[in-house]
């Protein structure tokens, strides 16, 4: 009998796993109630945002109107980021509709042979962001209560994703990038379009929703089980050497992993506005563990590096960091 060979990665995993299920099965109510809690944000918050930009986002990526308004800004595109004039209306659909749209979309004009691996790359340093409605509605107003804050938070993490693509563009810079004019031709009905994009975004918001509901879970089975009190404690140290009070760092903390519940903490951590403008900026441009996951299962199919896209929101998150604490010291 052939012995078959475990790797070590996968019997780490394995661990993990079967500790989520242990503490599931001791504690079902608690956890249920997290992933309840999870569902709800994302059908009262985020159905509502995304839902129509999926669908309409993907009804225009299979029309021709696209490729036409690429080639306006092909110049601009090539010589900034050297990738192709497509990228711009990647960009501007991400920065509308927010994570993880822009991830989508470059892997639909990959699919469709629009760009290519590296090109894909090198827009996901600046196409992967968050959109207004999540930062100056539900963290500005909401969760911060006060929409300026918002504002600043936006314009940080949009001028942060425009440098990061700058640093990025060189990323395999002698692979040629596909133009708007090598795309193929075909045709397809209004009844087919319209079947097809409803379909797409159904599948892509339940995935979404699926991450949401789970990394809920995940963050209070961590904190139940005082797992993410090391990550906390150091997030604490390194606070008060900047003279901030350690109880930011359970937002930073959970916020690593899921974003929206990172600002919520924030937000009930009775630090000044500054401090919370500076460290949602940050968190907001990381995205989270849970909105990483989400962007990779689309761009799987593009083969990305994961090392390379976590790099390039690890560096948004710095760049944007740094803009905010720029403004709020001219501001606050």
């Amino acid at each position: 009998m052939k012995i078959v060979e475990i790797k070590k990665s996968h019997i780490f995993i394995s661990l993990i796993l079967l500790f989520f299920i242990l503490a599931l099965v001791f504690s079902p109510e608690t956890y249920m109630k997290s992933t309840f809690n999870g569902l709800v944000v994302w059908a009262t918050a985020v159905v509502p945002a995304l839902f129509p930009f999926f669908f309409l986002t993907k009804l225009l990526t299979q029309l021709k109107l696209v490729e036409h308004l690429a080639k306006i800004f092909e110049p601009i595109t090539t010589k900034l980021f050297n990738v192709s004039g497509i990228s711009s209306y990647v960009f501007l659909m991400s920065v509308l509709s927010g994570y993880p749209v822009g991830a989508k979309l470059t892997t639909e004009l990959y699919s469709n042979g629009k760009i290519s691996r590296a090109e894909a790359t090198r827009m996901m340093s600046f196409c992967s962001t968050s959109g207004p409605l999540f930062i100056i509605g539900t963290v500005g107003a909401g969760m911060f209560l006060d929409k300026f804050v918002g504002i600043i938070m936006l314009v940080c993490h949009i001028l942060g994703a425009f440098l990061n693509g700058l640093i990025y563009r060189n990323y395999k810079k002698n692979e040629n990038f596909f133009t708007t004019e090598k795309n193929e031709n075909f045709e397809k009905s209004t009844d087919s379009i319209l079947s097809s994009s409803i379909y797409d975004s159904v599948i892509s918001i339940l995935i979404v929703g699926g991450y949401i509901a789970l990394f809920f879970m995940f963050i209070d089975i961590l904190t139940n089980f005082h797992i993410l009190d090391f990550i906390s404690n150091f997030f604490g140290y390194v606070l008060c050497l900047f003279g901030v009070s350690q109880n930011a760092s359970i937002g930073l903390t959970s916020g690593i992993i899921e974003v929206t519940r990172g600002c919520l903490d924030l937000s009930q951590s009775g630090v000044s506005k500054g401090v919370l403008c500076v460290l949602g900026t940050a968190l907001i441009s990381w995205g989270g563990i849970s909105i990483h996951f989400q962007s990779i299962t689309f761009l799987q199919k593009c083969k990305i590096k994961m090392g390379v896209y976590f790099l390039q929101k690890l560096t948004h998150s710095l760049i944007s960091a740094c803009l905010a604490m720029l403004v709020v010291f001219l501001v606050f």
